[in-house]
């Protein structure tokens, strides 16, 4: 490892935890509210010798990434303070370019349950929203979450996977179609107004269901999401009584906790004419999972999803052909900026101190017998071999890593990801 990597290892680490890694009760545990982010981004920066922070908590992951003088101490207090309950093979941890290569990958959803999904990025811009409003990025990590989420755009744009990209909750309907076939006479209860909850109803409507309703913490939020699908709203507070009279129920709301109880499910529903399918998309899971015991209801929560995408991703993988070499470039180029940046106010030294000594060496030289064209075209000249040689210098920089080189540092980031799966 060269001396630039060894001194990102020292300034960058990524702590984690996802589907790859933990069951989906550890991740609940561990998963961080939208009203926590900011206290957890001040715990954070209150560690010794991190400078700058940044969580991302979604279903499938939590995970933090923070830079400054990190020392086996700081890593040791930050997965404490997020990861208590995990053992060690149930999170990673990833320092310097390994972390950086984690990022990017993330983002262009060649980590998620579905491959190449495209929620991630909104997540992803929601966490740096978090982040920049808290004031915990800096000249470290600000760059590499902007690059990351141009990343994800750009893997998008030139490879097969952004093609038909699936999310959760369209894997979650394809569930739904197989139970009822057709959805023109299924009643569909949709709990929680936000993206997860819109995309869901989003994908049923194409389907054309039967009836759709919104249920949410606030009617206000209900009433507008359930505007844009000619659907019903209602509070919470009304999920017991509509559970007699729907179909399907998908639960979408992070960070709520247990809302339905087991017990508040229709008790003889073995006297209906169709299942009731129970979707859990939420972490912490918003409907008890014991209910999966009771006889005429189907229940299916993330890591039942994702053993259902496991078996249907070999098209999505073949199409992630491309993303590597992508991948590789895009490292390259944040290295490269990395290595500009750091080297930008000497540069500025340089060129000032050579003007000066130009300018010196110039009036010393030039005589009173020179024309005014002899002085134009000598400052010419020497203004231009100083902007070549700067030139150069910052090309140097920005050539700093090898491509072969970066290539096999993803390798032997793909391997360890490898080993840490089969622990």
């Amino acid at each position: 490892m060269d001396a630039l990597n060894q001194n990102l290892a020292g300034e960058l680490l990524l702590v984690g935890m996802s589907h790859h890694s933990a069951p989906l009760d550890l991740r609940e545990r561990c998963a961080v509210e939208p009203t926590r982010i900011a206290d957890c981004l001040a715990s954070l920066r209150a560690i010794e010798g991190v400078e700058e922070c940044f969580v991302l908590s979604t279903c499938n992951r939590t995970e933090v990434l923070v830079a400054g003088r990190i020392d086996e101490r700081a890593e040791h207090l930050l997965a404490n303070l997020f990861f208590r309950d995990a053992k060690p093979h149930q999170r990673y941890a990833h320092r310097g370019l390994h972390g950086v290569i984690h990022m990017f990958r993330v983002a262009a959803g060649l980590d998620s349950v579905v491959l190449g999904e495209s929620q991630i990025l909104a997540q992803i811009k929601d966490a740096t929203a978090a982040a920049r409003t808290a004031g915990s990025l800096g000249r470290l990590l600000a760059p590499l979450v902007d690059q990351s989420l141009s990343v994800g755009r750009r893997i998008r744009n030139e490879t097969a996977i952004g093609l038909g990209t699936l999310s959760v909750a369209r894997v979650a309907i394809d569930i739904a179609r197989h139970v009822f076939g057709t959805f023109e006479s299924t009643r569909a209860l949709v709990i929680g107004a936000g993206e997860t909850g819109v995309l869901v109803a989003q994908h049923l409507s194409e389907q054309s269901v039967g009836t759709l309703l919104f249920a949410n913490r606030t009617l206000e939020r209900a009433q507008a999401a359930a505007q844009r699908f000619g659907a019903g709203a209602c509070t919470l507070d009304q999920v017991p009584q509509l559970l007699e009279q729907v179909d399907l129920v998908v639960a979408c709301v992070d960070g709520a906790g247990k809302l339905i109880g087991a017990d508040q499910f229709p008790r003889r529903m073995q006297t209906r004419d169709r299942p009731l399918l129970a979707i859990d998309l939420s972490v912490p899971r918003a409907i008890d999972a014991a209910v999966a015991k009771r006889s005429g209801l189907l229940y299916y929560d993330l890591d039942d999803l994702a053993r259902v995408v496991d078996r249907n991703q070999q098209e999505r993988i073949r199409a992630t052909a491309g993303s590597h070499e992508i991948l590789v470039a895009e490292v390259h180029k944040y290295l490269s900026l990395r290595s500009y940046a750091a080297a930008a106010p000497s540069i500025a030294e340089l060129r000032a101190r050579f003007d000066e000594l130009r300018e010196a060496t110039l009036d010393e030289v030039l005589g009173a017998q020179s024309t005014p064209e002899d002085v134009r075209l000598a400052h010419e000249l020497t203004r231009r071999l100083m902007d070549a040689t700067l030139a150069h210098l910052k090309d140097t920089f920005k050539r700093a890593r090898r491509p072969e080189d970066l290539d096999r540092e993803y390798q032997r980031y793909l391997a360890s990801r490898e080993r840490e799966e089969h622990k």
